[in-house]
């Protein structure tokens, strides 16, 4: 490879992957869109703590919380993917 290539290949990689990372959903987005996906109500008890790959943790205060939002998971997540339609 020319000597003269390797900064334009590196600045191309460069710029792929911010352009990558700018995609990805980070826990404070997941945060300020936590009452819209999860609804008012029950953004007052709980809160996303952690966004792992594709694992979000949420803390509740109190199991009947737990159960609420269990049973209400795929919706849960329906309305966080349409919230964040161009990230990952």
């Amino acid at each position: 490879m020319d000597e003269r290539t390797s900064p334009l290949k590196n600045l191309l990689k460069n710029i792929i992957n911010d352009l990558g990372a700018q995609k990805n959903v980070t826990e404070e987005e997941i945060g300020n869109i936590w009452g819209e996906a999860a609804g008012e109500n029950a953004a007052k008890h709980s809160q996303p703590v952690s966004l792992k790959g594709t694992i979000i943790t949420v803390n509740v205060d109190g199991s009947s919380w737990l159960y609420q939002l269990t049973t209400e998971k795929k919706e849960i997540m329906r309305r966080l993917n349409e919230c964040l339609r161009d990230k990952k």
